[in-house]
């Protein structure tokens, strides 16, 4: 999905999560998980990638419904 111009990676593992239900998909750049992560974790700063994919590590496959689980936490 990404070759399509004006598509990028948020964009394509939203598509994957939403539409095509894929349980592995992981927006890991989505402002939203990141201030949840960091609201969840109670961190001062936001995470970086390297602390975000070591924390779902434990999700793995399982990704896009802790997103969904984490986007939750925000409202």
């Amino acid at each position: 999905m990404i070759r399509i111009r004006g598509i990028g990676p948020w964009t394509a593992n939203y598509v994957l999560m939403r539409c095509l239900r894929y349980p592995d998909a992981f927006p890991i750049d989505d402002v939203g998980l990141i201030n949840a992560i960091q609201f969840v974790k109670g961190m001062e700063r936001k995470p970086t990638k390297a602390e975000i994919r070591e924390l779902s590590a434990a999700w793995s496959t399982w990704e896009a419904y802790a997103t969904f689980y984490l986007w939750r936490m925000l409202y």
